[in-house]
């Protein structure tokens, strides 16, 4: 019996293709690039993912209150 191993590349494809079921179809090259680079960091504990989920959500209120800002100089 011959085992086969699995290369970088092989294990890429394989986590692109799981990113990319049909209902996610509509992400840009960008955003697929981004998730699967967060993942692959992540799995060789080059990121740590409670820093990733700290300035997501950093990211989120800033963005928010930019948003709130925009809408009150409307109002």
């Amino acid at each position: 019996m011959i085992q086969t191993l699995s290369t970088a590349v092989e294990r890429v494809f394989s986590q692109g293709r799981q990113l990319l079921h049909f209902t996610r179809n509509r992400l840009a090259p960008s955003t697929i690039r981004a998730f699967l680079c967060l993942g692959a960091w992540g799995r060789s504990d080059l990121l740590a993912m409670e820093d990733l989920l700290a300035s997501v959500k950093s990211q989120k209120r800033k963005r928010n209150e930019v948003e709130a800002e925009e809408d009150d100089e409307e109002k």
